[in-house]
C-alpha cells in the first residue's frame, strides 16, 4: 500500500498557497503529532485561520478530508521514512552517483504513484477505449513522454498522432472525430503551446487529459482529467529533467498497463504480431 506522503506534499506546494492556507501547512509541518488529535476547528483556531480554510487546504494537497489527512500523518509519525532529494556534488564516485540517482528516482516515483487515484485511472481508460484516435503533445522533455505514449498505444492498435509542430496539430484537431482525445503534457502545467492546444481541443469537443506536476496549475484546471506527478525539489544539476521524466513515465506506464489489462488478449495478440513484423523486416 503506497503512502500519501502528507508532509512531503505540503512542503512541495507550501510557498504556492494563499497565506491563510500556508498557516495551516506550516502548523502541520511544525507539530504533526499534535495535529492528529485535533478537529478541523481546533486546528483552524490554533493556526489563526478558519475551518473552511482547513478544508480548502486538504483539497489543495489532494486529500479528500481532514480525517484522511490525520490518518496519513499518523502513519508517517509511526513509520518515518527518509525524505529529501540528493544533488550530485563535485568529484563524486560512481557508486555515490548511482546511490543518489536511485534514491531520488525511487522516492519520487513512490510519491507519484501515491498521487494516482484508481478511479481516475479507470475513468481515463474508459475514454481511451472509446477513443478512435488520440492526439498527444509536449515540448522539450515532455515530448519524450508524448512519443512514449504514441509508441505504446500505436503498437497495440490505437491510432495516436504525435507531432512537434503545433500548427499541424491544430489543423488535425479541428477535424477530429467524435470521442477523440487530446493528451497534453507539461511538467510546469503552464507551457503556453500546450495550453493553447488544450483550448483548441476543448473548443472542438475533444475529451482532454493533462499530465503535470502536483499543485494548482493552468493545465490541470483546463483538462477534463488531470494526472499529476510529485512536485520534487529537483536538484540544481538536473540533467534533462531526470526526476520529473521518471515520474511522468511511470504515470504513463500505470495508465498503459491498466488499459492493456482491460483488453488483455487483444493487446497481447497485437504485441506479438508487431514483434513478428519487426523481426521479418530486419531479416
Amino acid at each position: 500500500m503506497s503512502r500519501d506522503n502528507i508532509q512531503r506534499r505540503i512542503s512541495s506546494v507550501l510557498e504556492l498557497l494563499p497565506k491563510s492556507e500556508q498557516k495551516i501547512g506550516k502548523t502541520i509541518l511544525m507539530e504533526p503529532a499534535k495535529i492528529i488529535s485535533m478537529t478541523a476547528s481546533e486546528l483552524a483556531a490554533y493556526a489563526g485561520t478558519s475551518p473552511a480554510t482547513v478544508i480548502r487546504f486538504c483539497k489543495k494537497i489532494d486529500i479528500p478530508s481532514f480525517t484522511k489527512l490525520k490518518i496519513g500523518l499518523s502513519a508517517e509519525i509511526d513509520t518515518p521514512v527518509h525524505e529529501g532529494y540528493s544533488d550530485i556534488a563535485a568529484d563524486e564516485t560512481v557508486a555515490e552517483i548511482k546511490a543518489k540517482l536511485l534514491g531520488n528516482a525511487y522516492q519520487s516515483m513512490q510519491e507519484t504513484v501515491a498521487l494516482l487515484k484508481e478511479e481516475r485511472i479507470e475513468r481515463i481508460v474508459d475514454i481511451l477505449v472509446q477513443a478512435p484516435i488520440l492526439y498527444v503533445y509536449g515540448i522539450g522533455a515532455s515530448y519524450l513522454v508524448a512519443e512514449n505514449i504514441a509508441q505504446k498505444w500505436n503498437r497495440i492498435g490505437k491510432t495516436v498522432v504525435c507531432v512537434q509542430d503545433p500548427h499541424v496539430l491544430i489543423a488535425t484537431l479541428v477535424s477530429a472525430p467524435k470521442n477523440a482525445v487530446f493528451f497534453g503534457i507539461s511538467h510546469s502545467g503552464e507551457t503556453k503551446e500546450v495550453l493553447r492546444l488544450m483550448e483548441v481541443a476543448k473548443k472542438h469537443q475533444l475529451k482532454t487529459i493533462g499530465l503535470t506536476q502536483f499543485g494548482d496549475n493552468s493545465l490541470s484546471s483546463k483538462a477534463d482529467y488531470a494526472l499529476q506527478t510529485v512536485r520534487s525539489n529537483e536538484a540544481v544539476l538536473r540533467s534533462a529533467a531526470t526526476t520529473s521524466l521518471h515520474d511522468q513515465f511511470i504515470v504513463v506506464d500505470v495508465l498503459f498497463y491498466a488499459y492493456a489489462s482491460r483488453n488483455f488478449d487483444q493487446t497481447l495478440d497485437r504485441i506479438q504480431k508487431s514483434k513478428e513484423e519487426v523481426r521479418e523486416y530486419e531479416k
